[in-house]
């Protein structure tokens, strides 16, 4: 199975490591409802952070007091499809973006994808006092 389909999000393709990218560069509002755009608090750079072990990604864009007000985190988990055979097969895939409110709570839009069934995907909005994790 091809992991780079399930991501949501086209800028998990970049090398490995962590980098910072400026704000033109990350589509940060894609999800985010149209009536809460103008209660976010708006990034202005980003920190990218890619796992080597894994098909992991996250992102933290940061305000201009270098405080977190964006988060992005996209992950595959994979187990063998056949012992004896070549090939992986999905077990569990996890898309996640939360937006800082101005009141300091966040917006959570996290879907979910439960084993090799992408059709029951499930995506829902939550609010948090915290950042996720």
């Amino acid at each position: 199975m091809n992991n780079a389909s399930l991501y949501t999000h086209q800028y998990f393709d970049i090398k490995p490591g962590h980098s910072r990218r400026r704000e033109a560069e990350i589509r940060w509002q894609d999800g985010l409802p149209a009536h809460w755009q103008d209660q976010v608090v708006a990034p202005l750079y980003f920190d990218h952070y890619l796992d080597y072990v894994m098909a992991a990604a996250r992102i933290l864009g940061r305000d201009e007091n270098d405080d977190a007000c964006y988060c992005a985190h996209s992950f595959v988990l994979e187990s063998p499809a056949d012992p004896l055979a070549p090939g992986r097969e999905l077990s569990y895939a996890e898309n996640l973006r939360a937006w800082r409110l101005r009141d300091g709570r966040w917006l959570i839009h996290r879907v979910i994808v439960p084993g090799t069934a992408r059709e029951e995907a499930q995506g829902f909005y939550t609010l948090s006092e915290h950042m996720p994790r």
